[in-house]
Order: structure tokens, then C-alpha cells, then sequence
């Protein structure tokens, strides 16, 4: 039988309202430390489980939102979405994970009863449909939807200071590792590479992967250096692009970092540990889903505040696929 919040207040001779207050996290009457101590203690001990049905119908909330994003097997949008579960969950919310996908848009997070969505690099999808009403919407990513709170990064400004670096190393065949998937790039990591190239009076090299994941990246790679042998350096699309990259130049004879540069983007943990270590365009990814999720709640206390949006610069972490004399510089929007 389910342990219910008088049972817990018989236990600790209270009353059933003070233990309703402190497992809702109610700070905003006065109670004891020590009491809500006792009390979280005593519903542990006892294996009481919240109602969230019971709590959503009472609140008129439901205590849910919802992430809306591409999929967390990917190295960069797996650090998105624990950030995001961790800073839900602390605020004591649960989360609900709708898929981002880009062929088949018919799933919408608003499909769930939900009071709230983080919608994160899904620019495109967004505006396919009407965002939904009374359902408060943030966007996290490289551009910024009009219609909702919004926190961007400076994706082009981290693609050009790349691109940029590759160039001052002495690079002068530099190709953008990239998807072939339809993205809006006028402010995004091509378009950044592409200024950055004709600046620099330099042709920009494209090598296009079918969509698959980093094994279609490692065959069109090798594709490109059988036909066109190895460029000076390579700008990927993301760290996982960049592994990929790196297998296909050794496949192939050639050695990151001293053959061939190359840059990824995101700066995943996992690239100190790769070899060689992989510089990376640092994506503010703490600092965004913090921003992003304080925007949120802001929206669901207050739905008419002014519409919310921020930018955050990038940053570019040099390591060793990139060459030894090169030095670590920063950018910022």
C-alpha cells in the first residue's frame, strides 16, 4: 500500500500540511531546518513516492518539461541534455526527451502535457509550425527564433576564428568537414569558414558526408584524399566529425597535427584524451542550459515579462591536432 503524507506526518507527530510543505519544497513559509530534515527523512525511510498526477492536478501544473533536442548519442548533445536533466531536476521538475528529427517532424514536445520547453538547435523545426500557446518556449543554439525567449551562440565567430588559426599556422588547402543535411548557414560554422577563406583569398574546400554518423564522415574523408590527396588542414563540423577525420588521415598514412591540421567543434572531455589531443571551438554549454533554464522559469512565473534573449561568445582550445607552435587564443562576441 502507498505511503501517503499523513502516514509520514502520524509518524513524526506533525501535521500532514507541514509535510505537504516541505516535500513540495515550499520556501516560501516558515518552517525548521530541522523539521524538514525529519521530514525528507522519515519519507525516505518509509518509501513514500510522490503523486505527481495527484501534485499537477492541485498546482495546475504538471511539474514536466519537456527537451526537445537532437539525439544525446552524440557526444556534444549528450553533455546538453545531462545539464539540462541536472538543472530540471534540482528545481524539481522531471523531464520529458522529444527527439529533434529532421525527417520527421510530425512529433512536437507540446504533444506531452507540459509546462515548459527547451527546444535546443532546433531552429529549422521550429519553424515549420506555430509554436504553442501558453506553453512557454526557450531556444538554445546558434540562432535565435523571434517568437520565443531565446540564448544563442556565436557559431559563425567560432567558425571563423577556427578557420582563422588553421590559416595564421600556415595552412592553405583548408577543407570544412560537414553534413549534407539542409541547414540554415548564414551565421553558422560554413559560413563562417567560407568568410574566413575569402578573406584570406584562399578557395574553400568542402568535404561532404552522406548522413550516418561519424563512419559515413570516415568513408567520405578517405574518398576525398584518394581523389584530391591531404589539404593543409581540416575544420570539422563537430569533435565527433574530427575523430572521424582523424581515423580516415591515419587509414590513409597521414598523421593529425603534423601532416594535416585539424579543428573540431563542441570541445567534448573526450578530446584531451584522444591522439593526438583535439583542439576544439569550445561550445558554452554550462553557461547556455544555466541561462537558457533560468529563462524558462522566469517565463512560466511571469508569461507577460519581455521576450528574453542573450548570446554567448565561443571560445578556441588549441591542442595538439592542430600543430605544435600554435598558442591558445580566445574569441568573444
Amino acid at each position: 500500500m502507498a505511503v501517503t503524507l499523513r502516514d509520514i506526518a502520524r509518524k513524526l507527530d506533525i501535521s500532514h500540511v507541514t509535510v505537504s510543505l516541505v516535500l513540495n519544497d515550499r520556501r516560501d513559509v516558515t518552517i525548521s531546518q530541522e523539521t524538514r530534515e525529519r521530514v525528507l527523512d522519515m519519507a525516505k525511510k518509509m518509501g513514500y513516492r510522490p503523486n505527481h498526477a495527484a501534485r499537477a492536478l492541485a498546482m495546475g501544473k504538471t511539474q514536466m518539461i519537456a527537451l526537445w533536442m537532437p539525439s544525446p548519442a552524440k557526444l556534444y548533445y549528450g553533455k546538453v541534455f545531462e545539464a539540462l536533466y541536472s538543472l530540471t531536476r534540482s528545481l524539481g521538475y522531471e523531464t520529458v526527451f522529444c527527439l529533434a528529427d529532421y525527417d520527421d517532424s510530425s512529433r512536437k514536445p507540446y504533444d506531452w502535457p507540459v509546462d515548459g520547453i527547451i527546444a535546443v538547435d532546433t531552429y529549422e523545426l521550429v519553424g515549420k509550425f506555430e509554436l504553442p500557446r501558453g506553453i512557454p518556449v526557450v531556444s538554445l543554439g546558434s540562432h535565435a527564433d523571434t517568437r520565443s525567449d531565446s540564448v544563442t551562440v556565436d557559431i559563425y565567430g567560432g567558425a571563423m576564428s577556427a578557420t582563422q588559426h588553421l590559416i595564421d599556422s600556415g595552412c592553405r588547402r583548408i577543407a570544412h568537414v560537414t553534413t549534407e543535411r539542409p541547414l540554415t548557414e548564414r551565421r553558422g560554422r560554413s559560413a563562417g569558414f567560407k568568410s574566413a577563406m575569402k578573406a584570406a583569398g584562399l578557395r574553400a574546400e568542402l568535404i561532404v558526408s552522406d548522413p550516418g554518423g561519424p563512419a559515413k564522415v570516415r568513408e567520405a574523408v578517405t574518398r576525398y584524399l584518394k581523389r584530391h590527396g591531404p589539404p593543409d588542414g581540416l575544420f570539422c563540423y563537430s569533435d565527433d566529425f574530427a575523430f572521424a577525420a582523424i581515423r580516415a588521415l591515419a587509414d590513409e598514412g597521414f598523421t593529425a597535427g603534423k601532416d594535416v591540421r585539424v579543428i573540431g567543434f563542441d570541445n567534448v572531455p573526450e578530446g584531451e584524451l584522444s591522439t593526438p589531443s583535439l583542439s576544439s571551438v569550445a561550445q558554452p554549454l554550462e553557461e547556455m542550459c544555466k541561462v537558457g533554464i533560468h529563462f524558462l522559469f522566469n517565463r512560466i512565473r511571469e508569461p507577460d515579462l519581455e521576450r528574453q534573449v542573450t548570446s554567448i561568445g565561443m571560445k578556441l582550445v588549441v591542442r595538439e591536432s592542430s600543430g605544435p607552435q600554435a598558442e591558445q587564443s580566445g574569441m568573444s562576441q
